[in-house]
Order: structure tokens, then sequence, then C-alpha cells
């Protein structure tokens, strides 16, 4: 976990959240609380209501922020918030390894499944918080969420997980993705003639340049 110092302003730093239960089965969907307002987490911050942007866009990063290193991110979602808590409602991409595996892997662990998020301080100011020193959260831009395993944050947690439960749901997404790979190798094929047409006129040209 990066720790966050007092009152930086732009600083990329990264916000670990525990406590994760999951309430239903299947979807490739995610709800989940990472951030509670008006407490002091294990990091120092009080993260006040107002510093997330309701309907902000974020992706889910690969597990434990590895996008940031170059994975491929799993999911993406929107943020909205109440007047306790910010929440993720997100979508896992199923049609993808790892958005599966992670998808899989979240489901699977449940209560001790464990969130973090990566973001820039915007607004910050030091103060105190139950006699404590801490830094007071006042506007943040969140760039992503990843299921981590280990948190900071104070009653957060998976809200509901959802995937596709009917076979007819299941059959659907097959054909969908058989249609899908179809289409690709389909235009592929009508491409690759055009693409050696054109590399073979260049050759051509270059050939003509030089003599």
């Amino acid at each position: 976990m990066t720790t966050t110092t007092p009152t930086p302003i732009l600083e990329l730093a990264r916000k670990q959240l525990s406590h994760v239960e999951i309430k239903s089965p299947d979807k490739g969907r995610v709800s989940a609380v990472f951030s509670t307002f008006n407490v002091r987490d294990s990091d120092n911050d009080v993260t006040l209501p107002g510093a997330f942007e309701d309907d902000a866009e974020v992706i889910i990063s690969g597990y434990q922020h590895t996008s940031w290193g170059g994975a491929l991110p799993v999911g993406k979602g929107k943020i909205r918030t109440t007047k306790s808590e910010a929440i993720l409602d997100g979508q896992f991409f199923l049609d993808t390894t790892a958005g599966r595996d992670t998808f899989s892997v979240v489901k699977e662990l449940g209560s001790r499944q464990q969130w973090s998020y990566g973001f820039d301080i915007e607004e910050a100011d030091a103060g105190t918080f139950d006699g404590k020193d801490v830094q007071f959260l006042k506007r943040l831009k969140v760039f992503e969420v990843s299921p981590v395993l280990r948190g900071a944050g104070i009653n957060t947690r998976t809200l509901a997980v959802k995937a596709l439960t009917g076979p007819a749901e299941l059959a659907a997404t097959e054909y969908a993705r058989f249609t899908r790979d179809e289409l690709d190798r389909r235009i592929t094929m009508e491409l690759d003639p055009i693409r050696v047409r054109a590399e073979l006129l260049e050759i051509r040209d270059k050939v003509r340049s030089l003599t």
C-alpha cells in the first residue's frame, strides 16, 4: 500500500479496503463499497462526503493494482455515493481470461476479499479527528478500483456479485461470442488480400524509383 503524506496535491495514492460481503452469486457485475465517510482509516485519512464525483467512470484494475504495471484492466464501472459511503457499480469483462479469472476469485473469496483504489488528491486539509492528527480528503480523482489481499478502509465490502445464471443467458452469451469471433475471422480473410496487394504495390513503386 502506498502511504499518503499530509496534504499532497495531485499525488497519486492508493487506498486499500476491507470487509467484503457477497450477497448473491454470478452475473459479471459487482457492487462494492470502497470508501466510508467521516471515519479515520488505518492511513489516518478521513474521507469527507463530496470527495467523490457521482457517475465518474473508473476501471477495475487487475488484481493487486497490476494494471498500473501493464496488465489489462479486468472491468469497468461507475461511482455512486450515499450519505455515508462511496460505491463502485462495476462490470467484469467476462469475455477475457483475466476478467473471468478475477471475477471468479472475487466471488469465491467472499468475505475475505478486500479492495483498494488508486487516486489523485485534488483537495485535502490537515487536522485532528478523535484526538488524532489526520488528513481530511475533500476531493479525489479516482482512476481505478482493484481487488487486493489487504485493505485499510473501514466497513468497505462487496454488496453484490452477479453472473449469468440461466441456460438461455449462457447460450446467448456463447452465441454472441461465436458470432463476434466469426465476424473477426471473415473480416480478416477479406482484408488479407487487400493488405497483400497494397504491400506489393508499395514494393513495385520502390523498385520503380530505383530504376
